[in-house]
This record gives C-alpha cells, sequence and structure tokens, in this order.
C-alpha cells in the first residue's frame, strides 16, 4: 500500500494540513522540513498512529489530551491510501470496498473527562490496513534508533503488538530495536542446525554487504551467540554495539524494516533473486534521518534507500539540504514556521530544483531552511568589506593595504567574491 493523502488538523502543534500526491509518485523519497517546533515529528507519529488503528493504540498508553492542539475542542488524522492487490488482503467477509482509494481516519473530540480518541467507520477501515490481514506494511523509526538501552517493558509490545512495534520507536525514545540482534542470533542457530530457515541470513548479509552502503568498507561479519559482530573501515573486528553512532542508526533501523518486512510477507518474498534489492511494497516513516549521520551519508542515504528498496515510499523528515537531494524521485514538503501564518505545502519550482541540484549554499539560499542561515555573523562582516573594496577599486586604485586586504577576503570568499565581481563588472 501507498498513502496518497495525508489530512492532519489540529493536532498538537500542527493547525493543518493537506498532503497529497499523484499516485504513481508514491515509491520514493518523500522529504518533510521545517523549523523546530513546526511540527515534523507530530507528522511522522500523527501518520503512524492512523496506520496502526485505535485497538493497536492502546498499547502505546499515550494520554490523548496532549494530542489535541489547545484550545480547540476536537481534531483528526485523515489518511487515503493505495493499495496493491498482489500483496495487501482484506479482512473479514464479503467483497473488496468498492473504492478507488481506501481510507482511515481518527477523531480526537475533547469531552468533560478528557480527550477521546475514536475511529470514523465509514471507511471500513479494520477490512484493511487496521484488518491485520497480510500486506498492508508499513513501519516508523524515531530519530533515536539503536540496538540497546531501551525500556523492558516497551519490549513486550514486539511480541503482543506486532504491528504497533513496526512503529514504536517513533512515539518515544525509550524504545530500542533489541529485538533485531536476537533475530539475526535466531538465524544463526537455525542455520547451524540446517535449518532451511536460516539461509535467510546469509540473504541478509549478502544485501547489507554491498558495496554502496556502509561506508569506508565496512561490513557483516559473523553472527554468534553473544554478538553480531562487524569489520569496521581500519579492518578491526567490532561488535554492533560498539559501532559508531551514525553506523548504528542506520543498521538498526535497516535490519528491523528487513525483519519486519519477512514477518508481514514471508521470507521468500522480501529479496530480489540477487539479494541486491528489497521487492515488497510499504510505507516508511523516519524522523530525522540525517541524525548522527556524516553530512556525505546525509547525501547519499536517500538516494541508497530509493534504490534497494524501490517499491517502498519513504516518508523522511531532516534539518539538512543534503538529505533533500534523493527527492528527484519524490516530494519535498516545507511546514509553516512556528507563530507564521504561512501555507506550507509542496516546494517547486526553482526552489525545488536548487535543493535537488544545487551545492547546498544554493539550498540554503532558497531560505527553505530559515533566512541568513548560510554565513555567521562576522562573515557577513567579511563580505560586507569586500564589497566596498571593490566599489573603491572602481573610483580609484587601492593602496598596498587594501590591496592585500582584498586578495586576503576573496581568498577566504572565493564564491562571494566571484558573485561581487559579476556584480562590479555589469556595472
Amino acid at each position: 500500500m501507498y498513502l496518497i493523502k495525508i489530512d492532519i488538523q489540529d493536532i498538537r502543534s500542527i493547525s493543518k494540513i493537506d498532503w497529497q500526491i499523484h499516485p504513481e509518485q508514491a515509491p520514493g523519497w518523500h522529504v518533510i522540513i521545517g523549523d523546530n517546533g513546526s511540527g515534523k515529528s507530530t507528522f511522522i507519529r500523527a501518520v503512524a498512529l492512523a496506520l496502526v488503528g485505535p485497538s493497536e493504540a492502546l498499547a502505546l498508553r499515550q494520554d490523548w489530551n496532549d494530542w489535541l492542539r489547545e484550545g480547540t475542542s476536537s481534531g483528526g488524522i485523515r489518511i487515503t491510501i493505495e493499495d496493491d492487490a498482489h500483496y495487501d488482503r482484506f479482512s473479514g467477509q464479503g467483497n473488496r470496498p468498492q473504492y478507488y482509494y481506501l481510507g482511515a481516519e481518527l477523531s480526537f473530540i475533547r469531552q468533560q473527562d478528557g480527550v477521546k480518541l475514536k475511529p470514523s467507520p465509514a471507511h471500513k477501515s479494520h477490512r484493511h490496513v487496521w484488518g491485520g490481514k497480510s500486506g498492508w506494511f508499513s513501519a516508523a523509526y524515531g530519530p533515536f534508533r539503536r540496538f540497546t538501552g531501551g525500556d523492558k517493558d516497551q519490549e513486550k509490545i514486539f511480541f503482543s503488538n506486532p504491528k504497533l512495534a513496526a512503529h514504536l520507536s517513533a512515539f518515544g525514545e525509550s524504545v530500542a530495536l533489541t529485538e533485531t540482534l536476537r533475530w539475526l542470533q535466531d538465524l544463526q542457530f537455525k542455520r547451524l542446525e540446517k535449518n532451511p530457515e536460516g539461509e535467510f541470513l546469509e540473504r541478509v548479509q549478502a544485501f547489507i554487504n554491498q558495496e554502496d552502503f556502509l561506508p569506508h568498507g565496512a561490513r557483516l561479519k559473523d553472527v554468534t551467540s553473544t554478538d553480531v559482530r562487524f569489520v569496521d573501515g581500519n579492518g578491526c573486528l567490532i561488535a554492533v554495539e560498539e559501532l559508531s553512532d551514525g553506523y548504528r542508526s542506520i543498521l538498526s533501523m535497516t535490519l528491523e524494516l528487513i525483519r519486519q518486512m519477512a514477518n508481514v510477507y514471508g521470507r521468500d518474498r522480501v529479496f530480489s533473486l540477487d539479494n541486491s534489492q528489497i521487492e515488497a511494497p510499504g510505507i516508511v516513516l523516519i524522523d530525522e534521518i540525517d541524525a548522527h549521520l556524516h553530512p556525505s551519508w546525509q547525501q547519499r542515504v536517500g538516494r541508497w534507500f530509493r534504490e534497494h528498496f524501490p517499491r517502498i515510499q519513504f516518508i523522511v523528515t531532516t534539518h539538512s539540504p543534503l538529505v533533500c537531494q534523493a527527492a528527484a524521485v519524490g516530494t519535498v514538503w516545507k511546514l509553516p514556521r512556528p507563530g507564521s501564518h504561512e501555507p506550507g505545502g509542496m516546494v517547486t519550482g526553482v526552489e525545488l530544483e536548487r535543493l535537488l541540484y544545487g551545492n547546498i549554499l544554493d539550498a540554503y539560499g532558497t531560505e527553505m531552511f530559515g533566512r541568513n542561515v548560510s554565513r555567521s555573523d562576522e562573515s557577513k562582516r567579511l563580505l560586507k568589506r569586500l564589497a566596498e573594496l571593490n566599489v573603491i577599486e572602481l573610483e580609484r586604485d587601492l593602496s598596498e593595504g587594501e590591496k592585500r586586504e582584498q586578495e586576503e577576503l576573496r581568498a577566504t570568499l572565493p564564491t562571494s567574491a566571484n558573485e561581487l565581481a559579476a556584480t562590479n563588472g555589469r556595472r
């Protein structure tokens, strides 16, 4: 399944969002940007909540009073989805609902005894996305992606509420993806027993060890009863828990995503024949995909996921313009600044082209990531002085000291120096 439309109204910091794409755009890299406090995490959590449904949501033990926007009497989350007839199965009796698109809706109603979460029966969501039949795959990951250090009580949800578990880390910092390590060790045990299920570990290892995934040639070496071990860029054997935050952030999410997809679709329907791609469809939400990643990895992480999960619809939030470059197949959406009356919406035209194809200064120049963020105050002072010297040079010869200062400033600010020179040349 894929998301075609998302409507969020009066949920936490979000007053109103109307996110909509064409169905053919769905598989790809969809980026949500915005200032701190604009509602990026709320967007991810709201969509995740609509995907898991009200029954699973009970296990979250959320206080719904915290969800409804202050000063409002009601709010809601409505999603429109497109199913995949080859993968998604309907629950219950009767024919498939006769709608071109399917929907799910949750309402938050303020009552005397607090805010209540209520599903809309009109969409018959219990027959599809909330139904529990095979397919309808979705997962969500928060910014704190790691293998260990989570709340033990939260880990129980991985067994009691598997659909919710695939979205759990998006709802709080206390969730670790520890079950992934147990799963790998269980596969290794089955492989040693010559159990056919254990062969799946070899496919996972081949997928993870593709040259273009982990930086500096790091690779999954082996799985033992006590450790999952990698060889790092220096050739050292190291337990996965000892890898850097960036490695653990991406690895924990990727391995858990494979585990969840294998659970939903079955091991035989996940990988391509050469183990280079994940072939199954679905929706994956990721909050702060850029967290802990070096800029070079921020730049290529989206392309890698897009190319190796070609049928997945990724919806990610970020503070990094580098992450946006992968949205050449996908979209970029900007949320309104907190306290403003900006409408927000899809980024298009020249601004989008600068995000997709320009350098990082081009991206910051769009002001999609805020105003005046590309230079420090000291840099602006130096640039102003360089402009003054260029103007003086048009009127008279510079002194030796001024000439030396101009050359030093041009060396320090080469891009701006070229722009100023072009401007002066047009005068």
